[in-house]
């Protein structure tokens, strides 16, 4: 890891660049609607997958949505059901 000092005005152009924010509304959304009809998300690799997975486990986890999420590589599987936590395995 390289550490290195900026100045403050360096910092506050990163900060007003418009840099995305984390959609957390709309995964709100997607889990509402999916906890009434199924829905599919595809991805282009598994780690897009992963890592849309993992917001929606957090924002689950707030809102309090009974929805049951399965990740096949790189599709989402999101659907009506009782929460279940994911098994978590050891890679080979």
């Amino acid at each position: 890891m390289k550490q290195e000092n900026i100045s403050m005005n360096e910092f506050q152009e990163v900060l007003t660049a418009g840099a995305k924010r984390a959609p957390y509304g709309q995964n709100q959304s997607l889990l509402r609607r999916a906890e009434s009809e199924p829905v599919k998300l595809t991805f282009e690799t598994d780690r897009k997958a992963v890592s849309k997975q993992t917001a929606l486990y957090v924002v689950r986890r707030k809102l309090g949505a009974q929805v049951r999420i399965v990740r096949k590589h790189d599709v989402l599987y999101i659907g009506p059901g009782e929460y279940m936590p994911s098994e978590r395995r050891g890679q080979k």
